[in-house]
């Protein structure tokens, strides 16, 4: 009897202690839950709710993207917010990859789908292929050609005042041997007036290879063209002086091509390309000039003065005649001790304009006024209009590289859609079509925008033919009006 009121009693305590547990435990839970649900709940519902709050934003951006409908707005043209980054060389491409999503195609599929369960309207489901798969190159490519202006080399057509203020050196002859220098280092990349340096210069050394080569021998030497401006290229840059145009007779397509094919880069080393045509011209009989075009004074630690003062020692018909180019005092000074020292002359020339008319003003004999009336010719019909043509097909042939990256990039889209069944066979075939029509358009704008560039290139054409037969007739009337 005692045992089992011992074991009655235990089971009781068990029993009133498990009570007492469960019901401190059942104090406890509600104010857990409690917590739980104040702090965690909302966050819970913040972290369901943004990516809704991004998609919303997305969706609303991709409504608003513009299709372009002129060549203003194809220029203006956004970059997908996928393929923002993706390189130049990429997005012109004449051979797009086959994979043409590589690196975006799942998050790519994932923002389709959250566009695909927000709409099934074709129009916008063909705008988020804009949004997030438009060409980066578009920008840079359409106004290149928009930015293209035909420039052919103006004559210099004197006028009979201009010959009477030059009668008293009428005599004076062009050098036998005309050697042109000209600067392109990387200071040659700014521009003046709008436009690069370099491209002004060139036309100008075209000019006055023109026209000096209807009596003298002529040569180019190019520098300042190889390596970059960097450190690790000065070496390089420093070191390589390069004669683009033999010294020969003047042919109009070879020396234009010679001009065409330098592009601005490194540094400037004048003190070399002074001792490289002290060097050639050692074998050389007659009188020699050089003729340098350069914005900047020497900057690969070389002595240009010494240099110029070796080239005409002991030789009294050699000259180094120069003209600094948008050159600041400090570099100018230079400059013009060089040109002193080479028995020549210094001119400067703050812009487009000066440039031009001191290298045939200054540069050329008097003497030969007449030779260069005979010897400028209208650009009607010479391969100069066919090398300014090339450049607007080449823009544009980029152009339509880039159109065609872009919508490779839509196609694959669709078809991801379609396997993965956020579009039907139905929807997918709306955008392709879609896809083709904004093909079509953008190439007309661009077919639009060439046609234009050719256009002007004839107007300025037939400007300057014009010219050049006014200028003919007034000399005509006056020869007749002299033998009277």
């Amino acid at each position: 009897m005692i045992k089992r009121a011992i074991t009655v009693t235990s089971i009781l305590l068990l029993f009133l202690t498990g009570c007492s547990d469960k019901k401190d435990v059942s104090k406890e839970k509600p104010e857990a839950e409690t917590d739980v649900e104040a702090v965690t709940a909302p966050q819970k519902k913040e972290e369901n709710k943004q990516p809704e709050v991004k998609e919303e934003t997305a969706l609303t951006e991709i409504e608003a993207v513009k299709i372009p409908a002129t060549i203003e707005e194809f220029a203006s043209s956004m970059s997908g917010q996928l393929t923002k980054d993706f390189p130049y060389d990429k997005e012109t491409a004449s051979w797009p990859s086959t994979n043409t999503l590589k690196g975006i195609e799942d998050e790519l599929t994932e923002h389709l789908r959250a566009a695909a369960k927000a709409t099934g309207d074709t129009d916008i489901l063909f705008k988020s292929f804009i949004y997030y798969l438009g060409n980066s190159a578009y920008d840079e490519v359409v106004p290149e050609l928009m930015a293209f202006k035909p420039q052919f080399d103006e004559p210099y057509l004197p006028e009979p005042e201009e010959v009477s203020e030059n009668k008293a050196i009428q005599e004076k002859a062009a050098p036998s041997k005309a050697i042109i220098m000209l600067d392109a280092s990387s200071s040659m990349l700014l521009n003046v007036d709008g436009e690069q340096k370099m491209k002004i210069a060139k036309s100008a050394v075209r000019s006055f290879a023109k026209t000096i080569g209807a009596t003298s021998e002529v040569s180019l030497y190019v520098y300042g063209h190889a390596g970059s401006q960097e450190n690790k290229d000065k070496q390089l840059s420093c070191s390589k002086i390069e004669e683009v145009y033999p010294l020969q007779k003047y042919h109009e397509e070879n020396f234009y091509k010679a001009v065409d094919g330098v592009e601005a880069k490194g540094w400037t080393p004048l003190a070399g390309a002074l001792n490289k045509a002290n060097e050639v011209s050692q074998s050389m009989d007659g009188d020699i000039t050089l003729y340098i075009v350069s914005d900047g004074a020497e900057t690969c630690d070389g002595n240009p003065v010494e240099e110029a003062k070796q080239f005409v020692q002991g030789e009294e018909n050699r000259k180094v005649n120069i003209i600094g180019f948008d050159v600041d005092e400090k570099h100018e000074n230079q400059l013009k001790a060089v040109a002193e020292a080479g028995q020549g002359e210094y001119f400067s020339a703050k812009n487009t304009e000066e440039l031009k008319n001191t290298v045939i003003q200054k540069w050329v004999p008097p003497g030969m006024i007449e030779i260069m009336g005979k010897q400028w010719a209208s650009p009607k019909g010479t391969f100069a209009i066919f090398w300014q043509d090339m450049d607007v097909d080449k823009m544009s042939q980029k152009i339509s590289y880039a159109i065609n990256v872009e919508q490779g990039r839509f196609r694959d889209a669709a078809n991801v859609m379609l396997i993965e069944k956020m579009i039907t066979e139905e929807q997918k075939d709306r955008l392709i079509n879609k896809i083709e029509e904004h093909k079509e358009k953008l190439e007309q704008l661009n077919g639009q925008l060439k046609e234009q560039k050719k256009m002007e290139i004839d107007a300025e054409v037939n400007r300057i033919d014009q010219k050049i037969n006014d200028w003919a007739k007034r000399m005509e009337l006056l020869r007749e009006e002299n033998k009277k």
